[in-house]
C-alpha cells in the first residue's frame, strides 16, 4: 500500500472536527470523538493511486472519506465482472468487515484507490470495536448507520419492481467478462432476448429495448456474436 499520512498532530483539533461531521459520528461527545482519533490515522492518496490492490485488503481497518473519492472494484472470480462503487465525503468504507471481523474470500477480490485527490481517516478496527464496546453512544450511532444501510438496499429492491430496465442491465452484468488478449470487457456470446427476459422477469420487448437503450447511449456495441461494454462504470450504475 502507498500512502502519502499527514500527521495529525499538527492539526489534531481539525482532524477531530472533520471526523464529527461524518455521519458515523454524527452527534456525539467530543470526548468520543477524540477516542476515535487516538485509533485512527489521517491519509492522503493523489488521484489515480492505488490505495490497496486485489489481494491486499484484509479487513484490518475501515475508512471514513473525509475529502474527494475513493473507488472500489470487487471482482466476480467466477465471471471477472468487476463491480465498482465510487465512494465520497463523509462517507464509510468497510465498517462491516470490522464490526464483524469476517470477510474471508470476498476481501481478496477488492481493491481501492484515489479516484480524486482523496484524504481519509483510516481506523484501526480492534481498536474501535473495543471503544464501541465501551461506549454506547458510539454502538448506537453504529447501529443507526446499519440499520439505513439495510433500510437503503431494500428500498433499492422494491425500486428495482418499479424499473424493470434496471433488472436487466442487472442480469446482463452477469455475462460480462475481461478479453485476455484486448483487456476490453465484453459479452462473449450475446444471450438471446428471452434467456435475458427470464433471468430478469420482465417481458421481452423490455429486455430489447433496454439492450437498445446501451447501445443508443454508447454504454455498449455490438459485435457479433456478442457486446462489447464501453463503459462498465455506467452499466453497473444503471444495474443499481
Amino acid at each position: 500500500m502507498s500512502a502519502t499520512p499527514i500527521t495529525q498532530t499538527a492539526a489534531n483539533e481539525d482532524f477531530a472536527g472533520a471526523l464529527a461531521k461524518a455521519s458515523l459520528l454524527n452527534d456525539l461527545s467530543d470526548a468520543v470523538v477524540k477516542a476515535v482519533c487516538e485509533c485512527a490515522e489521517r491519509r492522503r492518496y493523489d488521484a489515480g493511486q492505488t490505495v490497496y490492490a486485489m489481494g491486499q485488503f484484509d479487513g484490518g481497518e475501515f475508512f471514513i472519506v473525509l475529502a474527494g473519492q475513493m473507488r472500489v472494484s470487487i471482482m466476480n472470480p467466477e465471471t471477472g465482472a468487476i463491480f465498482i462503487e465510487d465512494i465520497g465525503a463523509e462517507a464509510v468504507f468497510a465498517l462491516e468487515f470490522a464490526m464483524s471481523e469476517q470477510g474471508g474470500d470476498a476481501l481478496q477480490q477488492l481493491s481501492v484507490m484515489a479516484q480524486e485527490d482523496l484524504i481519509v481517516a483510516a481506523i484501526d478496527a480492534d481498536a474501535f470495536r473495543a471503544l464501541a464496546g465501551q461506549r454506547p453512544s458510539l454502538m448506537r450511532n453504529i447501529t443507526v448507520h446499519f440499520a439505513k444501510t439495510l433500510s437503503a438496499q431494500r428500498f433499492k429492491y422494491m425500486s428495482a419492481e418499479a424499473a424493470p430496465s434496471q433488472r436487466v442491465f442487472s442480469a446482463l452484468l452477469k455475462f460480462v467478462e475481461r478479453d485476455g488478449v484486448t483487456g476490453e470487457w465484453r459479452v462473449p456470446r450475446m444471450p438471446k432476448h428471452r434467456v435475458l427476459a427470464d433471468s430478469a422477469g420482465v417481458d421481452e420487448t423490455v429486455t430489447a429495448e433496454a439492450v437498445a437503450t446501451l447501445i443508443q447511449e454508447g454504454v455498449a456495441r455490438r459485435e457479433y456474436p456478442g457486446l462489447v461494454v464501453n463503459d462498465l462504470d455506467r452499466l453497473t450504475k444503471l444495474a443499481g
